[in-house]
């Protein structure tokens, strides 16, 4: 018995991105579906349940990080991989902060594109929360509580200074 395709919701205004990008898509294994934009994708996910989402950030309408943020804030914690032109670590940053699980900027390589989604949907597979609502990230030897903003090595708390951990509590 084979099991379904991964279902990938691919949402990009330029369509000669998507004309392309889709196609590639699905000879690599996934159930693709395209939406324009944001509000177009948040059509699509009310009627069809993707396993993982690449959405562009720069769109008309809804962008990529508004859209991502709506669906968290909705409890939908499917995962997300945005794209985009603008390379800056803030823009990085700020698409992570809002839900993302992963980013690349454009132009990228479609394979790694593939390699990178899934990645993240073993690591769904695995049973592993998106790290944006996890409560506690536990690594090795360390514990981090977001919500108490502490920290343990063992059963050591350990003490940080505010820029040392400045990145560790963002939600």
């Amino acid at each position: 018995m084979t099991s379904a395709p991964p279902r990938l919701l691919l949402v990009d205004d330029e369509s000669s991105i998507t004309d392309g990008l889709a196609p590639f898509l699905t000879r690599s294994g996934f159930e693709v579906r395209v939406a324009a934009n944001g509000q177009q994708a948040w059509d699509v996910v009310t009627q069809w349940v993707p396993d993982i989402i690449v959405s562009d950030v720069m769109m008309p309408v809804l962008d990529g990080r508004e859209f991502v943020r709506r669906l968290r804030a909705a409890g939908d914690s499917t995962p997300a991989i945005l794209l985009t032109r603008v390379g800056e670590s803030g823009e990085r940053s700020a698409a992570l902060e809002k839900g993302a699980d992963d980013y690349l900027n454009k132009p990228f390589d479609p394979q790694e594109l593939v390699a990178r989604a899934r990645a993240v949907l073993r690591r769904v597979a695995a049973g592993a929360a998106p790290l944006v609502t996890s409560q506690t990230l536990v690594t090795g030897g360390l514990r981090l509580d977001r919500p108490g903003r502490r920290v343990w090595r063992g059963d050591a708390e350990v003490s940080l200074t505010p820029k040392a951990c400045s990145n560790c509590w963002s939600t």
